[in-house]
């Protein structure tokens, strides 16, 4: 099979995924999932990076291709039935509860059922030509943090965190923010260059902010979603 052949099948395969996600997320909210996009000088640093070794290697940022971007995911919940630490350990004990089954599943293959530990690692299944292995990289009573293994679509991390809301009494926030660039040229043409894997990841992550809504207290307000796209000088296509 020959490299354009390869590259065909693959864009195939992932407009046929794009549209099969881009019907469900019709069909889950009747309307399609809003963002604020902008460029920016330079996105936040990233969480740290330590991690005990495993047989698959990290990849980081630096193994990526393609602009990076920083995306947040924000919902404040009111009249809150858990408090911050509460919540995290609940979406510890299983993040696929959170999770929308159309678009992702999380299949824990290192670490203890029922917890979240440094050095857990899950393969997440994604409706879509590519696959999303990750490991835990830090674990605190009210964060925790993913980071993208070799393999994954992305190179990056990805933090969860639940916080007191900063003006409401009886209220907290909870957020999820990735910083993240394409693994390689075919996925950075498909996230970026089409936006099919953006939306749907779009879909997923805005899911799991409403199921936290819904499991601990009443949303304040719709779900907001930041995207920061920074441009780089990496000239690698993958």
């Amino acid at each position: 099979m020959t490299r354009r052949t390869r590259a065909i099948l693959i864009s195939s395969a992932s407009l046929t995924a794009g549209a099969a996600l881009g019907t469900w997320l019709w069909k889950r909210w009747g309307y399609p999932v809003r963002a604020v996009e902008r460029d920016v000088p330079k996105a936040p640093d990233p969480p740290p990076t330590a991690a005990p070794h495993g047989e698959r290697e990290l990849q980081p940022e630096e193994a990526g291709v393609g602009p990076r971007f920083h995306r947040r995911y924000e919902v404040d919940v009111e009249r809150t039935t858990k408090s911050p630490e509460e919540l995290m350990s609940c979406i510890g004990q299983d993040i696929q509860h959170y999770v929308p089954d159309e678009i992702a599943t999380f299949e824990k293959t290192t670490g203890q059922e029922g917890r979240l530990a440094v050095g857990d690692e899950f393969d997440i299944h994604i409706r879509s030509p590519w696959d999303g292995p990750v490991r835990v990289v830090e674990v605190e009573p009210r964060r925790f943090t993913l980071a993208t293994l070799d393999g994954h679509m992305e190179a990056g991390q990805i933090r969860f965190e639940a916080g007191d809301h900063p003006t409401e009494a009886g209220a907290l926030r909870f957020s999820i923010e990735s910083w993240a660039r394409s693994r390689d040229g075919a996925v950075d043409f498909v996230y970026d260059g089409l936006g099919l894997a953006k939306k749907a990841q779009q879909g997923m992550w805005t899911f799991f902010c409403e199921r936290v809504a819904e499991d601990c207290g009443q949303k304040m307000e719709e779900v907001r979603v930041l995207t920061e796209r920074e441009e780089t000088d990496d000239e690698d296509d993958g």
